[in-house]
Protein backbone atom coordinates (compact mmCIF):
# COMPACT_ATOMS: atom_id res chain seq x y z
CA UNK A 1 0.00 0.00 0.00
CA UNK A 2 2.90 2.67 -0.97
CA UNK A 3 3.14 5.35 -2.32
CA UNK A 4 5.18 3.94 -5.04
CA UNK A 5 2.52 1.51 -6.06
CA UNK A 6 -0.08 4.17 -6.64
CA UNK A 7 2.39 6.06 -9.13
CA UNK A 8 3.06 3.22 -10.62
CA UNK A 9 -0.39 1.85 -11.20
CA UNK A 10 -0.88 5.52 -12.69
CA UNK A 11 1.77 5.27 -15.03
CA UNK A 12 0.74 2.26 -16.02
CA UNK A 13 -2.81 2.95 -16.91
CA UNK A 14 -2.03 6.21 -18.70
CA UNK A 15 0.06 4.52 -21.24
CA UNK A 16 -2.40 1.47 -21.58
CA UNK A 17 -5.09 4.23 -22.55
CA UNK A 18 -2.37 6.02 -24.24
CA UNK A 19 -3.55 9.13 -22.47
CA UNK A 20 -0.94 12.03 -21.84
CA UNK A 21 -0.29 13.71 -18.23
CA UNK A 22 -1.65 16.21 -19.90
CA UNK A 23 -4.93 15.43 -20.94
CA UNK A 24 -5.26 14.05 -17.60
CA UNK A 25 -4.71 17.39 -16.00
CA UNK A 26 -7.00 19.24 -18.49
CA UNK A 27 -10.17 16.35 -17.92
CA UNK A 28 -9.25 17.12 -13.95
CA UNK A 29 -8.73 20.93 -14.22
CA UNK A 30 -5.46 20.65 -11.99
CA UNK A 31 -1.66 21.32 -13.30
CA UNK A 32 0.20 19.16 -15.21
CA UNK A 33 3.00 19.26 -12.14
CA UNK A 34 0.42 18.28 -10.03
CA UNK A 35 -0.24 14.85 -12.29
CA UNK A 36 3.25 14.27 -12.55
CA UNK A 37 3.73 14.28 -8.81
CA UNK A 38 1.28 11.81 -8.86
CA UNK A 39 3.10 9.40 -11.26
CA UNK A 40 5.86 9.18 -8.54
CA UNK A 41 3.30 8.61 -5.74
CA UNK A 42 2.85 12.33 -4.55
CA UNK A 43 -0.10 12.88 -2.31
CA UNK A 44 -3.49 13.18 -3.55
CA UNK A 45 -6.58 14.74 -1.70
CA UNK A 46 -9.85 12.60 -1.81
CA UNK A 47 -11.35 14.86 -4.31
CA UNK A 48 -8.74 13.96 -7.05
CA UNK A 49 -8.52 10.71 -6.39
CA UNK A 50 -12.37 10.87 -7.12
CA UNK A 51 -12.19 12.79 -9.89
CA UNK A 52 -8.81 10.63 -11.23
CA UNK A 53 -10.68 7.30 -11.14
CA UNK A 54 -13.69 8.49 -12.73
CA UNK A 55 -11.31 9.98 -15.47
CA UNK A 56 -9.40 6.83 -15.83
CA UNK A 57 -12.71 4.46 -15.61
CA UNK A 58 -11.65 2.21 -12.67
CA UNK A 59 -12.13 1.57 -8.69
CA UNK A 60 -10.43 4.96 -6.49
CA UNK A 61 -9.72 2.24 -4.03
CA UNK A 62 -8.02 -0.09 -6.24
CA UNK A 63 -6.35 2.88 -8.03
CA UNK A 64 -5.16 4.09 -4.45
CA UNK A 65 -4.36 1.30 -2.69
CA UNK A 66 -4.01 -2.04 -5.45
CA UNK A 67 -6.02 -4.83 -5.32
CA UNK A 68 -8.66 -6.08 -2.68
CA UNK A 69 -11.15 -9.04 -2.16
CA UNK A 70 -14.13 -8.71 -4.46
CA UNK A 71 -16.57 -10.05 -1.98
CA UNK A 72 -19.30 -7.96 -2.42
CA UNK A 73 -19.42 -10.39 -6.09
CA UNK A 74 -18.83 -13.81 -4.58
CA UNK A 75 -21.67 -15.01 -2.74
CA UNK A 76 -22.16 -18.49 -0.64
CA UNK A 77 -18.95 -18.24 1.58
CA UNK A 78 -20.19 -17.55 4.47
CA UNK A 79 -16.80 -18.46 6.50
CA UNK A 80 -15.00 -15.43 4.30
CA UNK A 81 -12.04 -14.28 6.38
CA UNK A 82 -10.77 -10.58 6.32
CA UNK A 83 -7.15 -11.50 5.41
CA UNK A 84 -8.87 -12.36 1.54
CA UNK A 85 -8.51 -8.19 1.13
CA UNK A 86 -5.84 -9.60 -0.49
CA UNK A 87 -3.56 -7.03 1.77
CA UNK A 88 -0.75 -8.47 4.18
CA UNK A 89 -1.12 -7.51 7.68
CA UNK A 90 1.13 -5.13 9.31
CA UNK A 91 1.47 -3.84 12.61
CA UNK A 92 0.08 -0.50 10.95
CA UNK A 93 -3.17 -1.85 9.79
CA UNK A 94 -6.29 -2.79 11.72
CA UNK A 95 -8.18 -5.68 10.07
CA UNK A 96 -12.14 -6.45 11.10
CA UNK A 97 -15.29 -7.69 10.22
CA UNK A 98 -19.00 -6.74 10.77
CA UNK A 99 -21.70 -9.94 10.85
CA UNK A 100 -24.44 -8.00 10.17
CA UNK A 101 -26.47 -10.74 10.59
CA UNK A 102 -25.60 -11.43 14.43
CA UNK A 103 -24.18 -7.77 15.10
CA UNK A 104 -20.70 -9.43 16.08
CA UNK A 105 -17.62 -7.89 15.06
CA UNK A 106 -13.90 -8.76 15.48
CA UNK A 107 -10.90 -6.99 14.84
CA UNK A 108 -7.26 -7.92 14.53
CA UNK A 109 -4.91 -7.85 17.75
CA UNK A 110 -3.43 -4.94 16.85
CA UNK A 111 -6.38 -2.67 17.49
CA UNK A 112 -5.41 -1.11 20.41
CA UNK A 113 -2.25 0.25 19.22
CA UNK A 114 -3.86 1.99 15.84
CA UNK A 115 -7.03 3.21 17.43
CA UNK A 116 -5.27 3.94 20.97
CA UNK A 117 -8.35 1.67 22.94
CA UNK A 118 -9.42 -1.89 23.32
CA UNK A 119 -12.43 -2.82 20.95
CA UNK A 120 -14.67 -5.65 21.48
CA UNK A 121 -17.86 -4.63 20.15
CA UNK A 122 -19.63 -1.86 17.80
CA UNK A 123 -20.37 0.03 21.05
CA UNK A 124 -17.37 0.35 21.70
CA UNK A 125 -16.61 1.58 18.66
CA UNK A 126 -19.72 4.02 17.89
CA UNK A 127 -18.52 5.59 21.42
CA UNK A 128 -15.20 6.85 19.70
CA UNK A 129 -16.93 9.59 17.50
CA UNK A 130 -19.31 12.33 16.60
CA UNK A 131 -22.66 11.54 15.67
CA UNK A 132 -22.03 13.01 12.47
CA UNK A 133 -18.94 10.74 11.85
CA UNK A 134 -20.95 8.08 12.58
CA UNK A 135 -23.45 9.13 10.12
CA UNK A 136 -21.33 9.40 7.74
CA UNK A 137 -19.63 5.80 8.27
CA UNK A 138 -23.34 4.24 8.36
CA UNK A 139 -24.29 5.49 5.04
CA UNK A 140 -21.00 4.59 3.78
CA UNK A 141 -21.88 0.97 4.77
CA UNK A 142 -25.39 1.39 3.57
CA UNK A 143 -24.42 2.30 0.34
CA UNK A 144 -22.02 -1.13 0.44
CA UNK A 145 -24.99 -3.01 1.10
CA UNK A 146 -27.32 -1.54 -1.60
CA UNK A 147 -24.35 -1.49 -4.20
CA UNK A 148 -21.55 -3.40 -3.71
CA UNK A 149 -18.47 -2.89 -4.21
CA UNK A 150 -15.92 -1.18 -1.75
CA UNK A 151 -16.16 2.21 -0.04
CA UNK A 152 -12.99 4.14 1.75
CA UNK A 153 -13.98 7.05 4.06
CA UNK A 154 -12.03 9.14 6.60
CA UNK A 155 -13.14 9.96 10.02
CA UNK A 156 -12.61 11.03 13.63
CA UNK A 157 -11.95 9.10 16.95
CA UNK A 158 -11.72 10.73 20.50
CA UNK A 159 -10.44 9.43 23.16
CA UNK A 160 -9.36 11.40 26.92
CA UNK A 161 -9.33 14.63 25.00
CA UNK A 162 -6.80 13.25 22.56
CA UNK A 163 -8.28 12.41 18.79
CA UNK A 164 -6.98 10.45 15.40
CA UNK A 165 -7.67 10.50 11.98
CA UNK A 166 -8.59 6.95 11.27
CA UNK A 167 -8.82 5.56 7.10
CA UNK A 168 -10.67 2.63 6.70
CA UNK A 169 -11.93 0.81 3.51
CA UNK A 170 -14.35 -1.65 3.41
CA UNK A 171 -16.26 -4.26 1.19
CA UNK A 172 -19.04 -6.53 1.45
CA UNK A 173 -19.38 -10.29 1.65
CA UNK A 174 -22.73 -11.99 0.80
CA UNK A 175 -24.27 -14.65 2.12
CA UNK A 176 -26.18 -17.80 1.24
CA UNK A 177 -29.24 -15.85 0.46
CA UNK A 178 -27.63 -13.79 -1.94
CA UNK A 179 -26.77 -10.54 -0.12
CA UNK A 180 -24.51 -8.79 1.68
CA UNK A 181 -24.29 -9.84 5.14
CA UNK A 182 -21.33 -9.27 6.27
CA UNK A 183 -18.28 -6.45 5.76
CA UNK A 184 -14.82 -6.75 6.25
CA UNK A 185 -12.10 -4.06 6.26
CA UNK A 186 -9.12 -2.71 7.32
CA UNK A 187 -8.01 0.27 8.97
CA UNK A 188 -4.92 2.59 9.67
CA UNK A 189 -4.15 5.27 11.64
CA UNK A 190 -3.69 8.38 9.05
CA UNK A 191 -3.35 10.91 11.55
CA UNK A 192 -0.21 12.45 10.21
CA UNK A 193 -1.51 12.89 6.68
CA UNK A 194 -5.01 14.15 7.75
CA UNK A 195 -3.27 16.39 9.87
CA UNK A 196 -0.54 17.59 6.75
CA UNK A 197 -3.57 17.62 4.36
CA UNK A 198 -5.80 19.91 6.91
CA UNK A 199 -3.13 22.10 6.87
CA UNK A 200 -2.19 22.13 3.45
CA UNK A 201 -5.98 22.94 2.76
CA UNK A 202 -6.24 26.03 5.46
CA UNK A 203 -2.61 27.40 3.80
CA UNK A 204 -4.36 27.18 0.58
CA UNK A 205 -7.41 28.87 1.87
CA UNK A 206 -5.27 31.81 3.28
CA UNK A 207 -3.53 31.81 -0.15
CA UNK A 208 -6.79 32.28 -2.38
CA UNK A 209 -7.94 34.98 0.41
CA UNK A 210 -4.59 36.49 -0.38
CA UNK A 211 -4.80 36.60 -3.69
CA UNK A 212 -8.62 37.95 -4.26
CA UNK A 213 -7.02 41.06 -2.40
CA UNK A 214 -4.40 42.11 -4.48
CA UNK A 215 -5.36 45.20 -6.79
CA UNK A 216 -3.52 43.44 -9.96
CA UNK A 217 -3.66 40.39 -11.44
CA UNK A 218 -1.06 37.62 -10.31
CA UNK A 219 -0.39 34.54 -12.19
CA UNK A 220 1.20 31.52 -11.06
CA UNK A 221 3.25 29.06 -13.53
CA UNK A 222 4.97 26.03 -13.90
CA UNK A 223 8.17 26.48 -16.31
CA UNK A 224 6.23 25.34 -19.28
CA UNK A 225 3.72 28.59 -19.04
CA UNK A 226 1.03 25.88 -17.44
CA UNK A 227 -1.03 28.28 -14.99
CA UNK A 228 -0.97 26.83 -11.53
CA UNK A 229 -2.92 29.40 -9.47
CA UNK A 230 -4.07 32.95 -9.96
CA UNK A 231 -6.52 35.27 -9.00
CA UNK A 232 -8.07 36.04 -12.38
CA UNK A 233 -11.65 34.93 -11.53
CA UNK A 234 -11.93 37.74 -8.78
CA UNK A 235 -10.58 40.62 -11.29
CA UNK A 236 -12.46 42.55 -13.84
CA UNK A 237 -9.96 41.29 -16.40
CA UNK A 238 -10.61 41.94 -20.06
CA UNK A 239 -8.72 38.98 -21.40
CA UNK A 240 -10.30 35.33 -20.75
CA UNK A 241 -8.28 32.46 -19.04
CA UNK A 242 -7.89 31.24 -21.99
CA UNK A 243 -6.41 34.23 -23.86
CA UNK A 244 -4.02 34.25 -20.17
CA UNK A 245 -2.74 30.90 -20.84
CA UNK A 246 -2.32 31.23 -24.33
CA UNK A 247 0.01 34.82 -23.82
CA UNK A 248 1.84 32.55 -20.88
CA UNK A 249 2.80 29.59 -22.82
CA UNK A 250 3.74 32.30 -25.90
CA UNK A 251 5.82 34.01 -23.80
CA UNK A 252 7.46 30.90 -22.46
CA UNK A 253 8.92 29.95 -25.77
CA UNK A 254 9.85 33.40 -27.19
CA UNK A 255 11.30 34.82 -24.24
CA UNK A 256 13.28 31.42 -23.39
CA UNK A 257 16.90 33.07 -22.81
CA UNK A 258 15.11 35.69 -20.70
CA UNK A 259 13.17 33.09 -18.48
CA UNK A 260 16.46 31.23 -18.21
CA UNK A 261 17.85 34.32 -16.24
CA UNK A 262 15.46 34.56 -14.10
CA UNK A 263 16.90 32.60 -11.19
CA UNK A 264 20.31 34.70 -11.34
CA UNK A 265 19.01 37.51 -11.65
CA UNK A 266 15.80 37.94 -9.91
CA UNK A 267 12.45 39.73 -10.54
CA UNK A 268 12.54 40.95 -13.81
CA UNK A 269 10.07 43.99 -15.19
CA UNK A 270 9.09 42.77 -19.37
CA UNK A 271 6.28 43.92 -21.61
CA UNK A 272 5.11 41.02 -23.77
CA UNK A 273 2.42 41.78 -26.29
CA UNK A 274 1.41 45.00 -24.77
CA UNK A 275 1.55 43.54 -21.41
CA UNK A 276 3.24 44.93 -18.61
CA UNK A 277 4.41 42.85 -16.02
CA UNK A 278 6.86 41.55 -13.27
CA UNK A 279 8.52 38.12 -13.53
CA UNK A 280 9.99 36.10 -10.56
CA UNK A 281 11.20 32.73 -10.42
CA UNK A 282 11.08 30.72 -7.27
CA UNK A 283 11.18 27.03 -6.26
CA UNK A 284 8.84 25.38 -3.87
CA UNK A 285 10.15 22.81 -0.93
CA UNK A 286 10.45 19.92 -3.20
CA UNK A 287 12.52 22.43 -5.44
CA UNK A 288 10.27 22.13 -8.35
CA UNK A 289 10.59 25.75 -10.42
CA UNK A 290 7.93 27.90 -10.52
CA UNK A 291 7.35 31.33 -12.23
CA UNK A 292 5.20 34.60 -10.70
CA UNK A 293 3.65 36.84 -13.07
CA UNK A 294 2.06 40.25 -11.50
CA UNK A 295 0.68 42.28 -14.26
CA UNK A 296 0.71 45.86 -14.33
Amino acid sequence: MSADGFGKRLLALLKERKTSQIKVAQGLEVSRTAVNKWTKGGMIDDGNLDKLAAFLGVDKIWLKYGDYGNGAQDSGQDGRNINEVHLQETAEIVTWEWDLLTGAVSYSDNVEAVYGVRLTSNEDFWNLMSGPSKDKLVKGYEKIMREGGAHEMDFKINKDGQHRWITSRATGVKGPNGKVTKLIGISLDNTERKTVELRLSRINRFFNTLLAHMDHLVVFTDTAGEILATNHETRPEKISYMELQALLYQFMLKQADQVAMLREQGPCRITFQHKKMVVSHHADDETQPFLMFHFK
